[in-house]
């Protein structure tokens, strides 16, 4: 891979060790992927943030760059972390976790990282335009860079994205060049999808279609017979898809790169009907009671704020339920100012900010299961490297009514 004058002088030392750790890192991968330089990235949004899933050695981590100097070089936000930093008590978190997590956090200010907390960076400035080469972590908050606003990145690890930061470059392969980006799928779409989760299904169903296929850097899917969806939607469709590893999809007049679509078949295809549809709700459906219900994954923007808050209108919520709703602070703060936020916690539910369903830690005695709206979080909820809980799935109108009277 060949190097500027300024970036061997990186590599070599000349700007601290900090700089030093990161360039060598960002060459090794480079060099692995057979990039042909590194390319500036206008900004870095950082994973492995929560104690749950890093533990004492993300600490370690953190240390040794904050001890070496080390401090980022572009607009550098956090994905969530284990817990709501103002109300961790109210979440059954207890004082060693939220001990260990201020800790992080800590490390990464001192390294001039904004601590947002949130898997939707887009939600708060991260406003991004087509073309535009950024260094991004979170596996939905990608999927939808690319896919959404038709800017490019790859699914950066919590310390190559650290890495990018630092030095405000990432090696330059994958969905950072064109011929990458091209869909190598079709996925003609018959059934009707409308509702949130019916988008988060369609994830589900051509995820596990395409995800024992070969592809070098994942199915890319080529989609027909979607109309008119909102941003939450082509979220909740792409945070399905980041579960089986897909970072970009492409839907036909509604994505911006229209340039890399075709009409020759392509690799694989697959015809979503509504029959397949229901079978899908039907398997991932609760079969017992259940005490939890968690919204907000990826985080919930100011119109599903709204949406939830709607629907548990002059309602309470049941004896013995909890109800919590995952928000980053800035669409939080919007959504109290419209009134939103008193009328889910006037029906008993709670807001959380900071963190996610999938990365803060569940009192399991408390609650042993838990129903969601979000594939993304009923996939992640239940896998044993996280909470290992089992995790079910009904639309967002459909949890209301299990979960209030």
């Amino acid at each position: 891979m060949e190097l500027t004058t300024k970036e061997e002088a990186i590599l070599s030392g000349q700007q601290g060790e900090a700089n030093q750790i990161a360039m060598a890192l960002l060459v090794d991968i480079g060099e692995f992927f057979e990039a042909d330089k590194l390319i500036p990235v206008s900004s870095a949004h950082i994973s492995g943030v929560s104690y749950l899933t890093g533990g004492d050695g993300l600490i370690d981590q953190l240390n040794l760059f904050v001890e070496k100097e080390a401090k980022v070089a572009i607009p550098s936000t956090l994905n969530p972390c284990g817990m709501d930093r103002n109300n961790w008590e109210d979440f059954y978190i207890d004082l060693e976790f939220a001990t260990k997590q201020f800790e992080i956090l800590k490390y990464f200010e001192k390294m001039d990282v904004t601590t947002t907390c949130s898997c939707t960076p887009y939600d708060f400035g991260h406003i991004l335009t087509k073309g535009q080469h950024v260094a991004w972590a979170e596996s939905s908050a990608v999927t939808f860079a690319n896919s959404y606003f038709g800017a490019r990145t790859n699914k950066e690890d919590s310390l190559s994205v650290l890495s990018a930061a630092i030095i405000g470059k990432t090696p330059n392969f994958g969905f950072h060049l064109t011929q990458n980006r091209v869909p190598n799928v079709n996925v003609n779409v018959e059934a009707t999808i409308e509702d949130y989760s019916d988008y988060s299904i369609l994830g589900e169903i051509v995820g596990n279609h395409f995800k024992s296929k070969s592809f070098e850097f994942g199915a890319i899917p080529q989609i027909e017979g979607i109309h008119n969806p909102r941003p939450q939607d082509l979220k909740s469709l792409g945070a399905a898809f980041a579960s089986f590893g897909t970072q970009l999809y492409h839907i036909k007049n509604i994505t911006p790169e229209q340039e890399l679509l075709s009409d020759l078949k392509l690799d694989d295809e697959i015809i979503v009907t509504n029959e397949m549809v229901s079978e899908t709700y039907a398997r991932l459906q609760p079969q017992q009671e259940i005490d939890l219900t968690v919204i907000g994954c990826p985080n919930a923007n100011f119109e599903e704020i709204r949406e939830v808050a709607n629907l548990v209108r002059s309602k309470k919520l049941k004896p013995g339920k909890e109800f919590w709703v995952f928000a980053n602070s800035a669409q939080r703060a919007i959504a109290k100012s419209a009134g939103f936020v008193d009328t889910i916690l006037e029906a008993g539910g709670k807001m959380i900010s900071d963190t996610c369903p999938e990365v803060m830690p569940y009192d399991k005695k408390r609650f042993p299961i838990v129903l969601t709206n979000s594939v993304k979080a009923q996939h992640y909820i239940a896998a044993p490297s996280l909470n290992g809980i089992p995790t079910y799935l009904l639309p967002l109108k459909q949890c209301v009514e299990l979960m209030f009277e």
